[in-house]
């Protein structure tokens, strides 16, 4: 089993350097609770993806896009606009245990009782950041589909996810490599403001997430976000079912953009960078994984994920990769 040890200040951290950050959503004191649970609404829109796949690029554009932003969002401020399902504050009000008490098991538990919390805390698109596996267990699914309202699921070229989650976790290449391979993939809480979250393997994760019709995904390549993004993002506001306005799309692709979040990050420093990472914005390219990984550690991700990488075009028919 590889466990990815976490990154500083978790999901939402208190602000350090730049403009304040705001505070991060918090549960409802109304609905904290048992008793008084309300029914689950269909408001959650999953932003999901294995780690280190592009979600953050997505959290800032729709940060951008929704709130209709005439200069570019704080990446600081990024939480101001999303939970993320690592969170503990849900799960701490529902057992009344401390974040450190509680393991993955009764984490899971608790899941369809706090993703029903998170569905009435206010409108009815309420983004949540996941990376979370699809699966069931003990009769009960990680993802609640009576609060869902759709999902989009970004998937990125395992070769850079690799080389991207050795560089945010401090890893060797061969450890990072042996993660993305590894069903029994975990990312561990700090065991106060997060709690840990089953990963899985790469290929178990975006096939099951792409498949999970119930769950309405609209599959994201981050590789066609680079290379179309005006196309891509339009996909992403029709997708869900919010006002499509060219010039808002268009501005919030500017405004999200590698080069904005890297000089924000250069400028104030990013609270969701890791303290083993340098920086978290690093490349923000296509094919750098290819490049640093040796021949066979490609080999390994291309043995255990070949189909998958057919399917979402990172192989050619003949097995080569494809860039």
């Amino acid at each position: 089993m590889a466990t990815l040890p976490t990154a500083k200040g978790g999901l939402a951290g208190p602000a350090s350097g730049g403009p304040a950050a705001a505070p991060a959503p918090t549960i409802a004191q109304r609905a904290a609770a048992p008793g008084q649970l309300p029914p689950a609404r269909p408001t959650l829109v999953w932003l999901a993806s294995y780690p280190k796949s592009g979600n953050t690029w997505l959290r800032l554009f729709l940060a951008n896009y929704l709130l209709d932003r005439e200069e570019p969002f704080p990446i600081n401020q990024i939480h101001k606009l999303t939970f993320g399902d690592m969170i503990a504050e849900p799960y701490v009000r529902l057992s009344g245990r401390p974040a450190g008490a509680l393991d993955l098991a009764t984490v899971h538990r608790l899941r369809p009782r706090a993703h029903r919390l998170l569905s009435a805390q206010g409108p009815d698109l309420i983004l949540v950041k996941t990376h979370s596996a699809l699966y069931i267990e003990a009769g009960i699914p990680s993802i609640t589909v009576p609060a869902t309202r759709a999902t989009l699921y970004l998937v990125r070229n395992p070769f850079d996810v690799a080389v991207s989650v050795a560089d945010h976790y401090a890893l060797s290449l061969d450890d990072a490599v042996a993660s993305l391979c590894s069903p029994g993939s975990e990312l561990q809480g700090d065991g106060e403001r997060t709690i840990g979250q089953r990963i899985g393997d790469w290929s178990s994760h975006v096939t099951k997430w792409a498949d999970a019709r119930p769950l309405k995904p609209l599959v994201l390549r981050y590789e066609d976000m680079l290379r179309r993004p005006l196309e891509v993002f339009g996909q992403v506001v029709r997708h869900l079912g919010v006002t499509e306005d060219a010039g808002r799309i268009e501005r919030a692709v500017r405004f999200s953009s590698f080069d904005e979040a890297r000089r924000q990050e250069d400028r104030y420093q990013f609270l969701e960078r890791s303290e083993q990472a340098e920086r978290f914005f690093r490349v923000g390219k296509i094919g750098k994984g290819f490049e640093a990984l040796d021949e066979a550690q490609r080999a390994r991700l291309i043995e255990a994920h070949g189909p998958a990488m057919r399917r979402f075009g990172y192989l050619d028919a003949d097995g080569r990769p494809v860039l």
